[in-house]
């Protein structure tokens, strides 16, 4: 049996136990458009429940949720007792909504590599050969459930989560081209949301992280690590355009942690998801995500952090050059 027919076995096993009942659908922190757009379209299935995220969103989140007027939920302001249950979608991992813990996690979906899993759920549908959590969704809940709202969201999520389908896969294409016939919307249009224009603010916690932006070449890589107050996913993606790898952290003082983000170009062969699980791992926190876009939280400062992130890197890097 393919994965995709097993995911919608499991989702309609899903649906036959607990169709009517209120759940809290939650997203991880700094929620994405992949994350409100996947909780979004779960509310069409379940009308009682609400969307739910542990704190602020990203850019991209923002913009959609204002965009489509999607009531978002800060989720330790909830009741457990007023719901039957927590969904959560577009993660799989404590470590992306650690609120998560003391809920009854009934279903996750997600698309996140399988080594950073550690949340349970009674129903689990996970398939990181997906580019975006979206496009499960729409898969789950069939064309014929998708109105155009919905539609304009998911489109919008599978557009900003695969980064302009550079991992989008023959279905991928498929699903957007159904998915913008039932919304209506240009191509450009949906990349207006999925790729929003950056606040002011996060220019500036950008620029930042530029300035401090410190590289070593090893192996034909160029490694880059640098520090930011915020948005340190922005800075890596930006800095990862022109550098093989890159590092961002970001000192957390209420949690007391760094919180990293690691981007990679195409051509780099480490998956950041391995190092980012031992860097998380190594400091008391956790990581993990994908080949090519992970980030961890560590319980050290972002010095010591982004020391071990490359001294991980370069050690795999070594095993490569060995076993070639």
């Amino acid at each position: 049996m393919d994965m995709k027919r097993r995911n919608k076995e499991i989702f309609e096993k899903f649906l036959a136990e607990c169709k009517g009942k209120k759940f809290v659908i939650a997203t991880h922190r700094r929620a994405d458009a992949d994350g409100i757009a996947s909780a979004y379209a779960l509310t069409t299935i379940f009308p009682n429940s609400v969307i739910a995220v542990p704190d602020e969103l990203d850019e991209g989140g923002k913009k959609l949720a204002a965009k489509l007027d999607i009531k978002v939920n800060v989720l330790r302001k909830l009741k457990k007792s007023s719901f039957d249950g927590m969904i959560v979608v577009d993660a799989s991992s404590y470590a992306m909504i650690k609120d998560a813990v003391e809920w009854d996690v009934v279903l996750i979906i997600d698309h996140h590599e399988l080594d950073s899993v550690d949340m349970k759920a009674d129903y689990m549908i996970i398939d990181p050969d997906v580019p975006s959590t979206g496009e499960i969704i729409a898969s789950l809940i069939g064309y014929e459930n998708i109105n155009k709202t919905i539609a304009f969201a998911l489109s919008v999520a599978i557009i900003a989560d695969g980064a302009r389908f550079k991992s989008a896969t023959a279905e991928t294409f498929e699903t957007i081209a159904s998915l913008m016939k039932i919304c209506e919307v240009p191509y450009v249009e949906l990349l207006d949301y999925a790729e929003p224009e950056l606040s002011s603010s996060a220019k500036i916690a950008v620029m930042k992280a530029l300035q401090k932006l410190q590289f070593i070449w090893h192996a034909d890589y160029v490694i880059v690590t640098s520090e930011t107050g915020s948005n340190e996913s922005d800075a890596a993606s930006l800095i990862a355009n022109i550098a093989d790898v890159a590092f961002v952290a970001s000192w957390k003082d209420k949690e007391q942690e760094t919180r990293i983000s690691a981007r990679a170009g195409k051509r780099f062969p480490i998956g950041l998801n391995e190092i980012m699980k031992e860097v998380g791992e190594y400091f008391g926190g956790k990581g993990g995500g994908h080949q090519k876009a992970a980030g961890a939280s560590a319980k050290e400062h972002p010095e010591a952090v982004l020391k071990k992130c490359v001294e991980i890197l370069i050690t795999k890097l070594e095993k490569i050059k060995v076993v070639s």
